[in-house]
């Protein structure tokens, strides 16, 4: 387990200390990256080491519940192929595109023999489908999603009979934000701009305690090709919300 939670962590500082900002290649396009931070990043390659290493891993525990999820390395996959896609690159390291695609399959829990017959680009596009899939599935979004905090967590539904009395607001794009207090609940509600009410939940957190307060940061809101981010703090630590574009709610993460 040391082992393993070492070789993800060299994995999430490499691409942050390495990874540096570059134009992006019309050549092929590569959706979402922008949810992962991963969209105009510099190709950052991982040595034969690391990617043995994570070939070693026993990803079925992960899959069937390990607290250390792994699904995150997908991303970090699906933003190197543009470099060895033939409409960008004629000199294509196959070897390299081979072990990053076996790898992915082992996360996935699939069989990479249905590749072998496929050619360079059938198996990016594969690839890509497939993460397409799962980056449109609610269920496996928060799976992709880098972070130490604990969650997903999705909250009580909650309905007054009363209109709540906001403490905190911020507009959207597709309306607004609330925070209310009711008994010893904290309750966000997500309107459109109309008013009209989207979702309304009681913030709860690990072992289902309700959370005593939950404030907006300074420019909280995010807009990607995949979500809205609302990024908040809850008892002095960080709470992230993601909704859909209309205000539909996702799941959220609190940090410990």
């Amino acid at each position: 387990m040391k082992i393993r939670v070492l070789t993800i962590i060299f994995l999430v500082l490499s691409l942050t200390f390495f990874g540096q900002e570059t134009e992006s290649k019309d050549c092929f396009e590569i959706k979402y990256l922008d949810f992962f931070g991963l969209e105009n990043q510099e190709i950052v390659k991982w040595p034969k080491s690391e990617i043995s290493g994570l070939l070693a891993m026993d990803f079925e525990k992960d899959r069937n519940g390990s607290t250390i999820k792994t699904s995150f390395i997908i991303p970090l996959i699906i933003y190197q192929l543009k470099e060895y896609h033939p409409n960008c690159k004629s000199n294509i390291d196959t070897t390299y595109l081979n072990q990053i695609s076996e790898l992915y399959f082992k996360i996935r829990g699939l069989d990479n023999t249905i590749l072998n017959t496929k050619s360079t680009t059938e198996k990016i596009e594969f690839l890509l489908n497939d993460f397409y899939s799962q980056v449109e599935n609610i269920k496996y979004l928060p799976k992709m999603t880098m972070t130490f905090d604990d969650g997903p967590f999705y909250g009580v539904e909650f309905e007054s009979k009363t209109e709540l009395k906001p403490i905190k607001k911020h507009e959207t794009e597709f309306g607004f934000l609330t925070v209310s207090k009711i008994d010893n609940k904290t309750i966000l509600t997500s309107k459109d701009n109309k008013g009209k009410t989207i979702w309304q939940k009681s913030i709860t957190g690990l072992s289902d305690r309700n959370l005593t307060e939950l404030h907006f940061t300074e420019n909280p809101i995010e807009y990607n090709s995949v979500a809205t981010v609302a990024h908040m703090y809850s008892e002095g630590e960080r709470f992230t919300l993601y909704l859909k574009k209309d205000g539909s709610f996702m799941y959220y993460f609190h940090s410990w």
